[in-house]
């Protein structure tokens, strides 16, 4: 063979294994360990994820564990993350598989990843202290509001509130705390988790305004991951077809209709 030959065969094979390894690293691997389903989250949304000790709990902690049961996989998952970046660190491909944080469908989102089928119905709430004098949220224009960093309850407060301060917080917790606090007037964040935190933790404030978006929560995994987004499609539908779905939304939400059937 030709030394003009060898060295096309070998550009070749390097072109190839090339062409392989950003195959691997786009996401074609399913999980970044074999049978472990590894999850990332901000653990700060109860009742759906929240950190007992060092133990996730909640009603997406027992969905993610039926899931990961029917399908075979172990669970592992990582430290507390960052609400917004999140999606990034999970884009990324070398950290986790899926990210489970009350995570609103939305077309932005869908750019860097994939989303399973929506497993929970959802809207916004403006909260406020007990004592405010605000009875919608309209009535905080050009005040000091706050929401939790990257949420889609920060984004509408931006798009629909004019005049307003926005002061992000890492966690809803914080904001929370802050409202009580005086330093904000209003607190933007999910209904589900508004009307939890004030029955259980902050009795004093209420909701101004539940406000209808029509948001819809979904596990998401990393764009182009196929196979992963199939499985976790087909076990959520087994799920709600022999009833676990509903054993389980109704240990979190006893009043409520589960929001898939």
């Amino acid at each position: 063979m030709s030394k003009f030959k060898k060295l096309v065969a070998v550009t070749a094979v390097l072109v190839l294994a090339l062409s392989m390894a950003l195959v691997g690293c786009s996401g074609g691997k399913k999980l970044i360990k074999d049978g472990v389903l590894v999850v990332g989250s901000d653990c700060d949304y109860p009742p759906f994820i929240i950190l007992d000790g060092d133990k996730p709990v909640g009603f997406e902690m027992d969905l993610m564990q039926a899931i990961a049961d029917d399908l075979g996989y172990e669970l592992e998952y990582l430290p507390p993350q960052n609400f917004d970046t999140l999606l990034t660190t999970l884009a990324g491909g070398a950290k986790m598989d899926i990210a489970v944080s009350s995570l609103t469908i939305t077309e932005d989102r869908a750019k860097s990843v994939d989303f399973c089928k929506p497993y929970f119905d959802s809207n916004q709430a403006c909260v406020v202290r007990g004592d405010s004098p605000y009875t919608k949220a309209k009535d905080l224009e050009g005040k000091v509001v706050g929401a939790q960093s990257g949420t889609t309850g920060e984004a509408w407060a931006n798009e629909h509130l004019e005049g307003i301060t926005m002061k992000p917080f890492n966690q809803t917790s914080e904001g929370l705390m802050a409202l009580q606090a005086g330093e904000i007037e209003a607190l933007f964040f999910d209904a589900p988790i508004a009307e939890y935190h004030l029955a259980t933790n902050y009795p004093t404030m209420k909701i101004a305004e539940v406000i209808p978006t029509g948001e819809q929560y979904g596990f998401a995994v990393r764009k182009g991951n196929k196979d992963l987004l199939e499985e976790i499609n087909a076990s959520l539908d087994r799920l709600i077809a022999d009833g676990t779905y509903e054993k389980i939304f109704k240990k979190y939400f006893p009043n409520l209709e589960p929001s898939v059937n």
